[in-house]
């Protein structure tokens, strides 16, 4: 799992979660009200919601693009469940929560870097 993670609020704009995103080379930024995560916003989502449909990054909100709701996991979950869950739902990356709070992001990476160690 990695942590800490690096997050934001529904308020930010496209441009700044670009930025934010090539300052921490990272492909995604879960969205969190208060330490709850409430959407997930990847690199993936700006070029099929942003990119594709021609918005302007500087004036929309992440919260019109973001994946609402997002699959969490809980931060005591084993591996085979971690891994079942990515699989079922086609994800590369997975939200940890403890207590409904925003505590890691484990990704398929993390778990392929584990499994050759």
């Amino acid at each position: 799992m990695s942590k800490p993670v690096i997050s934001t609020d529904k308020n930010k704009k496209v441009y700044d979660i670009v930025k934010l995103m090539d300052k921490h080379n990272i492909g995604v930024i879960p969205v969190v009200e208060g330490d709850k995560p409430i959407g997930i916003i990847t690199e993936r989502d700006i070029l099929r919601r942003v990119v594709c449909h021609e918005l302007n990054i500087h004036e929309t909100n992440i919260e019109k693009i973001m994946t609402k709701n997002p699959v969490t996991v809980n931060h005591n979950a084993s591996l085979l469940e971690v891994t079942r869950l990515m699989s079922k739902n086609n994800f590369r990356r997975l939200l940890v929560v403890k207590d409904g709070k925003l505590v890691g992001l484990i990704t398929a990476k993390d778990i392929i870097g584990m499994m050759s160690a």
